[in-house]
């Protein structure tokens, strides 16, 4: 998949709904990105994040469709009770199997990101329990995108943050409030690396 946008997946647990207002009411709209957002959700719970979201950022706020076209300049919501993979630029979404006790659906995702779009793939870890994300970070190191991971400092639950940093060496660990720029910074950095490897013709 050729996009000519990055997609930054963002893996948020416990602790990680205020992270996410800081997040977003620090990111500038002009941002070459899509964002797709995944978090451990109770079976039945009914989640108000779309509506509490649209207070902290003025990018159009979706929750997720099986099959859903991937487009920049938006957010996307995985829905409760679900688990959501990247393919051919679209979004897939299945049932979060009945036995499944343990939540791994942020390396799910994460995984089919860093194969689907290779360079151009943003992995954001912030507050959770638990290690879910660690293995999506590293598929995304591996296949040339980066990671950015919240200062376990400043997250409610440090757990996730501390997996990824014992495990990955991520590019970036930051407060959430604080990621925004530098994520605008290197993109439009590694927009400008790839621009000039397309003229060389490499």
């Amino acid at each position: 998949m050729n996009n000519d946008f990055f997609i930054v997946g963002i893996g948020a647990s416990a602790g990680g709904e205020a992270c996410l207002y800081d997040f977003f009411s620090n990111m500038p709209l002009n941002v070459n990105a899509s964002f797709i957002v995944i978090r451990h959700l109770k079976r039945d719970f009914q989640s108000q994040m779309k509506f509490l979201l649209s207070r902290h950022t003025q990018l159009p706020i979706y929750t997720i469709r099986n099959g859903e076209e991937i487009k920049p300049h938006a957010i996307y919501l995985m829905p409760e009770n679900t688990t959501t993979r990247v393919k051919d630029n679209h979004l897939i979404l299945k049932g979060r199997p009945a036995h499944d006790n343990v939540n791994h659906a942020i390396d799910e995702f994460l995984v089919s990101l860093a194969h689907e779009v290779k360079e151009k793939a943003i992995g954001i870890i912030l507050s959770g329990m638990g290690t879910d994300g660690t293995n999506g970070a590293n598929a995304i190191e591996e296949h040339g995108g980066i990671v950015m991971v919240q200062d376990p400092k400043s997250a409610k639950f440090d757990s996730m943050p501390n997996s990824v940093i014992a495990n990955d060496f991520p590019d970036y660990i930051l407060p959430a409030r604080a990621m925004g720029r530098h994520l605008v910074e290197y993109i439009k950095s590694r927009e400008e690396n790839l621009r000039k490897v397309s003229d060389l013709g490499i």
